[in-house]
């Protein structure tokens, strides 16, 4: 696995000025999302607090369904990626990929206000419990994907405008790559947060 993982990283090769806008976006979302619960009403805070509440009960009394939890966060993540890659390749789509990238974070910065209203400073460790690593790996594959067709949608309008034959067998043989790599990376990922994390935060639970 460490020997394709690696060959699939030389292969594919991100741009750091592309990754780096894309990492001020996630910034921008999380901050954003970590500072919109404070405009929210009470009502709208009465029912983010129950949801969350219901959530660390059902993974407190053992009713967490860990396989359909799995299920349905590796198809949404795959069907993510696939969204934004499919955007990434028509060019004119490909800025909704930011605003993707955008509204991922923003979540996560509003999950993270969510525990802390919840559960105050006990909510500080179980927001980092929640989101640390799998949905910060999840949010850097998304960073990663806005870098990497933001440069190729970016290449192909160059081409386009100085009339200069792309050779495209290149470019999609890399997306090609980038598909399998997103693709094992958000499998890890998914399984992290089915089975993983909400044991984590069982532990978290009973011990405070």
């Amino acid at each position: 696995m460490k020997k394709v993982m690696d060959k699939l990283f030389n292969l594919v090769k991100f741009d750091k000025k592309y990754i780096f806008f894309s990492l001020i976006i996630v910034i921008f979302g999380i901050i954003f999302g970590s500072l919109f619960i404070v405009i929210l009403n009470k009502t709208d805070k009465n029912l983010i607090i129950e949801y969350i509440q219901e959530f660390i009960n059902n993974i407190k009394n053992n009713t967490f369904n860990y396989t359909d939890t799995f299920k349905c966060t590796l198809i949404i993540n795959i069907l993510l990626i696939a969204i934004m890659l499919i955007f990434g390749i028509t060019c004119i789509l490909s800025p909704i990929n930011i605003l993707i990238l955008f509204y991922k974070s923003f979540i996560i910065g509003f999950s993270i206000s969510g525990f802390i209203l919840s559960f105050k400073l006990k909510g500080v460790l179980l927001s980092i419990t929640y989101i640390f690593p799998h949905l910060i790996l999840n949010i850097l594959i998304l960073s990663l994907i806005v870098a990497y067709t933001l440069k190729l949608s970016i290449n192909l309008i160059r081409s386009t405008i100085k009339k200069k034959k792309a050779n495209l067998n290149i470019y999609f043989q890399k997306y090609i790559y980038v598909i399998i790599l997103f693709i094992l990376l958000t499998m890890i990922t998914s399984s992290y947060e089915s089975f993983i994390a909400p044991y984590f935060l069982k532990k978290i639970i009973l011990f405070l």
